[in-house]
């Protein structure tokens, strides 16, 4: 009986001496001061919207890091009400690394159409269809649609589905861009998308004068699988140059007028 009760006393001192040295190695952990700040951004480019240099500069101040702050002042809702407020960054975290550094891990927004206003202010488009404001230091090479869009200034969470966008048709016109894309062809020859006065989409074909309507997103694969044979049929030729439309909106046809 006396050696079971001198085991389990060993047991709970030997715990109480661990949580006592877990206890002091946590304070003596949380003491030492921010060593540096990680920044991780994933991007498909070399260059982008993020400033990575103005991201670390504004989570330094948070940290106090010109004061060698402590790891437990850092506040980390504020780091990730920073990353949160970024515009251009999709998805992001923070935590304290091993090596006693801030880790700021964060996903860029990848845009595939940058549409215009008519107050000549632009939003990009991502292939989901998320919108994100432009930016003045980065321009990405994306098809671009403008003409007779009004639509506000996006929020953080913005969406072409959302009522206030779809109604101006940039849900439509991703699905444009997005049919563009994928054919290799197209995609080297339709350089913007434009949305005149009847709210009817058109084409802008590099190299050609000639108005190309869309219409609309019925049958939009079959408008630009006919449209691609026409342009392949005619590339360079005297009769290509001398259209001044080419209409895509009937069934099974092109309407030519020159």
């Amino acid at each position: 009986m006396v050696k079971k009760i001198l085991k389990i006393a060993l047991w709970v001192i030997t715990g109480a001496a661990l949580v006592v040295l877990f206890v002091f190695g946590r304070k003596q952990y949380l003491d030492t001061p921010l060593k540096g700040i990680s920044f991780q951004l994933e991007r498909s480019h070399r260059n982008g919207f993020v400033e990575k240099d103005s991201v670390i500069s504004h989570a330094e101040a948070i940290c106090n890091m010109e004061q060698h702050a402590a790891i437990s002042s850092v506040n980390m809702m504020q780091i990730q009400k920073l990353l949160d407020g970024n515009p251009w960054i999709e998805s992001a975290s923070a935590y304290i690394g091993l090596n006693d550094t801030l880790v700021i891990k964060a996903k860029e927004f990848e845009p595939v159409l940058r549409v215009y206003n008519q107050d000549k202010s632009s939003v990009y488009v991502t292939r989901d269809g998320v919108i994100f404001p432009s930016c003045p230091h980065y321009s990405p090479r994306v098809i671009i649609a403008s003409g007779n869009f009004n639509f506000p200034k996006p929020g953080k969470n913005s969406h072409v589905t959302d009522s206030i966008y779809a109604l101006e048709g940039l849900n439509e016109t991703l699905d444009i861009a997005l049919a563009i894309g994928n054919d290799p062809f197209l995609s080297g020859n339709v350089g913007q998308i434009y949305k005149n006065e009847h709210n009817e989409y058109e084409l802008v074909v590099n190299h050609l004068s000639a108005r190309v309507i869309l219409s609309d997103t019925d049958a939009l694969n079959d408008k630009l699988a006919r449209l691609a044979i026409l342009l392949e049929k005619l590339s360079g030729t005297e009769e290509l140059k001398a259209y001044k439309t080419l209409n895509l909106k009937y069934k099974n046809q092109i309407v030519c007028t020159k």
